[in-house]
């Protein structure tokens, strides 16, 4: 049997030098926080970025062990013999060699391939040269952006089952390996499978099954306890790169994620999808998504950007694929990306972060706008959101007076003062998150009076009794005033009813 290297570039490395060469890397420090140490300081911690090779190769000239590991892992350099005999010794390094992973160059060998330490993982993936290579459409990308944001959202909880759809080189996989019992997943392009597998050794998680798989048919009737994808969202005319470009025209990718995802997420199961999908003219901007959502039965938390305008969407991928092209055949690209986007009655393009969990019962919807920046990982602000936002829908105005809530300790409040006389009085008050969902807002001194008092001691029916005296109102018209203000600020995680705080490790034990 003929095995296309293309498709599987290790087919001929030994797993047993995969674990020597972790070994190696171990020993010699190869980490994301080690590398990060000795870049210069404006790479910002990237060493794979385009243009930073000739920084990177100036900057790293020492020969020791961990300068030669970055020049070889993260910039492609041709690296002499000796110094890697050196390093890997002579059995590895010949097994390297023989197994692709080192191939011969003028000037001694070099990896054609990105090994990167992140978040503590080890990452294989394609150089950005390789894309325009005649493999171009295997192409197995990195760590970006839209990677990060679901890695970040994803609770960590321990689960069962988890599945990853869409796996690309395996990193939300590793990260689900690493609290769940069993990671399944998945991905159209077999050379990611096979990159993930040998990442996989390097990483020792051998709990996760890769299959190849067009969206969830290799787990058909399988359910698991979490979901998370980054599937290949991108909105294009073309089916150039299998990582970008479903394949299956306009938004069809993201539709055909989230109306399945359902099917396979056992009761309480959670799902975390980063998704785009199109916004119509004339049309709600999220009507697109709400379709996909109806009769889910899941309860649905989606937090999108700022609407994308076509032009500058369109020009943000193509300025970086298309620089092989001639001027008229770079603007000829462009017109047929925005013809495209015109033949599908386009006005713009949403994207978004969409947590579906499955419950039996009458669900929620609740879309709302991201903050600008979301600080560092928080799944379990994630969880509490959604149990805030199944209490607010499930519970009676009454039930919810009853509730005893507390401030959230990352918020903080700036107030504003106006001239009043001869003093200064508090007119209004911005109230805002610090982490990790630094959202913002403003309210009168009689809300921010009463999120002062949100000690998780009395009922919100007594707070919002005393608000009423204070500006001289009946309970049932202070309750009709300030229920939606209090609601919007539940809704988005100031004030958290005690009953779903977690349980304070130092308070005494019955």
């Amino acid at each position: 049997m003929t095995i296309d290297p293309i498709l599987n570039p290790f087919a001929n490395l030994d797993p047993a030098d995969i674990v020597s060469l972790r070994r190696v890397f171990d020993r010699h420090s190869f980490t994301e926080k080690s590398v990060g140490d000795v870049l210069p300081a404006c790479l910002n911690g990237n060493p794979t970025s385009n243009g930073a090779a000739p920084i990177v190769l100036r900057a790293l000239r020492e020969e020791n062990p961990l300068n030669l590991l970055i020049r070889l892992f993260l910039v492609n350099a041709s690296i002499p013999e000796g110094p890697l005999r050196e390093v890997f010794g002579d059995r590895l390094f010949s097994g390297l060699v023989a197994g692709g992973l080192l191939g011969p160059t003028p000037g001694g060998f070099a990896c054609p391939l990105i090994v990167n330490p992140l978040r503590g993982f080890y990452i294989i993936h394609d150089t950005i040269s390789a894309r325009v290579a005649d493999f171009s459409r295997h192409l197995v990308m990195g760590v970006g952006t839209s990677s990060l944001t679901p890695a970040n959202a994803t609770p960590r909880r321990h689960y069962r089952r988890a599945l990853d759809v869409g796996c690309g080189g395996g990193f939300q996989a590793f990260h689900l390996a690493t609290h769940c019992d069993k990671v399944v997943a998945l991905d159209i392009n077999p050379r990611a499978l096979n990159l993930g597998r040998a990442a996989a050794i390097l990483n020792r998680a051998d709990n996760i099954d890769f299959r190849l798989s067009d969206f969830y048919s290799a787990v058909e009737g399988e359910t698991f306890d979490l979901i998370v994808s980054n599937p290949p969202f991108v909105i294009s005319p073309e089916s150039e790169f299998h990582y970008r470009d479903g394949g299956l025209g306009a938004d069809r990718v993201t539709e055909t994620v989230i109306r399945n995802a359902p099917d396979h997420l056992a009761e309480g199961g959670l799902a975390v999808i980063i998704c785009e999908w199109a916004s119509l003219h004339g049309g709600d901007p999220h009507g697109r998504l709400k379709e996909w959502l109806s009769g889910s039965n899941c309860d649905v938390w989606v937090s999108t950007s700022k609407e994308d305008d076509l032009v500058s969407y369109a020009m943000s991928w193509l300025r970086s694929y298309r620089a092989h092209l001639s001027p008229e055949e770079f603007r000829q690209t462009f017109d047929r990306w925005m013809d495209y986007y015109e033949s599908l009655n386009m006005e713009g393009i949403q994207t978004g972060l969409v947590v579906m969990r499955k419950r039996t019962g009458n669900n929620w919807l609740f879309i709302d706008e991201a903050p600008s920046v979301i600080r560092g990982r928080w799944g379990e602000s994630l969880l509490q959101l959604i149990d805030i936002h199944t209490l607010l829908h499930t519970a009676t105005v009454d039930e919810l007076l009853d509730q005893r809530f507390k401030l959230a300790s990352a918020a903080r409040m700036r107030h504003i003062y106006e001239q009043v006389g001869n003093r200064w009085a508090s007119s209004e008050a911005d109230i805002f998150l610090v982490e990790p969902l630094p959202y913002s807002g403003r309210v009168d001194q009689y809300t921010a009076g009463l999120c002062a008092r949100c000690d998780g001691t009395v009922p919100l029916r007594q707070l919002v009794a005393g608000m009423g005296e204070a500006v001289g109102v009946t309970f049932p018209e202070i309750v009709e005033a300030a229920m939606p203000i209090l609601r919007g600020l539940m809704q988005r995680g100031y004030l958290i009813p005690v009953s779903l705080l977690p349980p304070d490790p130092e308070a005494p034990q019955a």
